[in-house]
């Protein structure tokens, strides 16, 4: 049995206690280290006193219970010594509580704790007890894990237990409550997955009684079970039968089943080959992409990557290429960032004339778009086009809206900018690098967000591994060290978290010649902060460099031993004494 370290600062025996506390927050914590109180107590302590404790937790808030399945799902099996069976009752009462992850996780439990049970007997007996303990229940919630354990144990038992078990899932998918129906459809694709143990008479009837269900969110779960059929000899036997569920759902009058759908496209493309997409439902994608609903054409626009690989690339050109020049100027934002996200994917498919003549203009004009957002995804996407047209020819449309994009309102947005400077000195090299572009990495090193200003750091160092120290230094590092003068102190910590970032990148002769003279000057600056940083700055230095480095860091840590702030002289002398 694992020996599990206390590690909370607390005695074993008040996190105990902690159990029976009035306190929520008491329990949660408590119940967080359970492996911790079970690996203390022992295996025979925790079946006989732990796990029936535990047992009188099952009514508590919904915050205890998450806590309660997470800590038990983790090593619990072996905190028992083994024996699985021992934790399936309480697994089986937490499918029965009212929040759904709880009861998930407790089903999924159930069904791993099922796999390591060496008798088969005893695994189909248990397994059949649970599952028609839980149908019974008064709690319909506890159909939720009937939906989930049928299929994972139908192939392990006798004929008499599966027909039982066909019957449960009849009744499910036929029960008054909604919510019941909708456990059985979620789940339906596992259980198809057992075709033919499972018949192709029975698929229908359950796909013909969920098809007519008025609840949409129970129709569009129809599309994975027909997936998973489509994986089986199911598809040969009843190819209309498939198809034609497909297309029922394609036409939905809901456009949840439709979005749904459309999300699913690729995988029904895969399941039904190249040549089954383009006859039956590549004419679903492309009038997805005219629909009214806004969210409709934004899930058809993602989509675009994916199920270009299942299409003919004349089609591409002829007829999907014509529409994404339609909704490249969408009245909705979403729409044209879903389009920003995936056309570019186009570009290796249809060669670079086609490119250059159909593609190009799209990405023009997404360049330009007013959203912000919009242009962010395109400037991620932007290898798929590089690759094919070169980026020299590019560069001239992409450095004014990266100039506009740094100076954007939204932080998020500039932090996302600076990330594409490393893709264009890795593809055109220095040359791109500009006096302009290396200005907004400079501004951006001096952006009132901190989080602007470290990711402008990490772009640093990443274009040092990109074009080395000496290019670095003479286009950039100069212009960050001279930080170390500007009358705002954040632009001077700018310099030492540089100076942190890109440690490992500078050699020892930079560091002597460079750096030090930065540290001595800045060691005596009147921001206490400052100097703080200076200490930690030396003594990562000495640590991470050595050699010739250390005595130059000593000296510096030396002179701030006697700091007049008794923070930074206790850095510094600390840090004497761990060199």
């Amino acid at each position: 049995m694992p020996k599990i370290e206390n590690t909370t600062g607390m005695p074993i025996n008040l996190i105990i206690d902690e159990l029976k506390s009035d306190d929520i927050r008491k329990r949660i914590h408590s119940v967080k280290h359970l492996d911790l109180i079970a690996s203390t107590i022992g295996p025979d302590r925790t079946k006989n006193e732990l796990i029936p404790f535990i047992q009188e937790l099952l009514d508590d808030d919904d915050e205890v219970l998450i806590e309660l399945v997470d800590s038990l799902s983790r090593n619990f099996v072996e905190l028992v010594g083994g024996q699985v069976q021992v934790l399936l009752p309480t697994f089986e009462a937490l499918c029965r509580v009212e929040d759904a992850s709880v009861r998930e996780k407790a089903a999924n439990q159930i069904k791993k704790c099922l796999t390591q049970l060496p008798d088969q007997k005893k695994v189909e007996e248990l397994s059949i007890g649970i599952i028609k303990r839980l149908n019974d229940s008064d709690y319909y919630m506890a159909k939720n894990a009937v939906a989930i354990l049928i299929p994972a144990i139908f192939n392990q038992v006798s004929q008499n237990n599966q027909n039982d078990l066909i019957n449960i899932i009849l009744k499910m998918s036929q029960d008054q409550i909604p919510q019941v129906r909708k456990f059985t459809s979620m789940y339906f694709q596992d259980l198809v997955k057992h075709f033919p143990l499972v018949n192709e008479t029975f698929i229908q009837n359950i796909l013909n009684s969920f098809i007519k269900d008025e609840q949409d969110f129970i129709r569009m779960y129809i599309v994975d079970a027909l997936i998973q059929a489509s994986k089986t000899p199911f598809l040969q036997k009843q190819q209309n039968f498939v198809l034609n569920m497909f297309k029922q759902l394609a036409e939905d009058q809901s456009w949840r089943v439709r979005y749904y759908f459309c999300d699913k496209l690729a995988e029904i493309g895969e399941a039904v080959t190249k040549e089954g997409y383009r006859k039956n439902f590549q004419n679903y994608h492309l009038k997805f992409l005219q629909d009214n609903e806004p969210e409709m054409k934004s899930i058809a626009a993602l989509k675009i990557e994916r199920v270009s690989t299942l299409m003919d690339p004349e089609d591409i050109l002829n007829k999907l290429i014509p529409l994404l020049k339609s909704i490249q100027s969408d009245t909705n934002a979403f729409v044209r960032n879903a389009l920003a996200s995936s056309v570019l994917a186009l570009c290796p498919i249809i060669g670079k004339k086609n490119t250059s003549e159909q593609i190009l203009p799209i990405f023009l004009t997404l360049l330009k778009d007013q959203d912000s957002e919009v242009r962010i995804t395109l400037f991620k996407k932007l290898s798929l086009i590089t690759n094919v047209l070169g980026v020299d020819s590019l560069s001239q449309s992409v450095i004014p809206a990266l100039t506009e994009l740094a100076q954007d309102k939204n932080w998020r947005i500039r932090a996302s900018t600076i990330e594409v400077l490393s893709f264009f000195a890795r593809a055109i090299g220095p040359e791109f690098l500009s006096d302009k572009v290396l200005k907004l990495l400079l501004d951006w090193m001096g952006d009132k967000v901190f989080s602007v200003r470290q990711t402008a750091i990490q772009q640093t160092a990443q274009l040092i591994s990109i074009l080395g120290l000496a290019w670095a230094d003479k286009n950039l590092l100069t212009k960050i060290w001279a930080f170390q003068s500007i009358q705002n102190y954040l632009h001077r910590l700018t310099v030492l978290f540089t100076i942190n970032q890109i440690t490992s990148q500078l050699n020892n002769e930079y560091i002597i010649k460079t750096i030090v003279p930065i540290l001595q000057s800045m060691a005596k600056d009147s921001v206490a902060n400052i100097r703080s940083n200076v200490c930690r700055t030396s003594i990562q230095l000495a640590k991470e460099k050595g050699g010739n480095i250390v005595d130059p860091m000593k000296k510096i840590l030396q002179t701030l031993s006697d700091d007049q702030d008794a923070e930074v002289k206790y850095q510094a002398k600390s840090a004497l004494e761990s060199l």
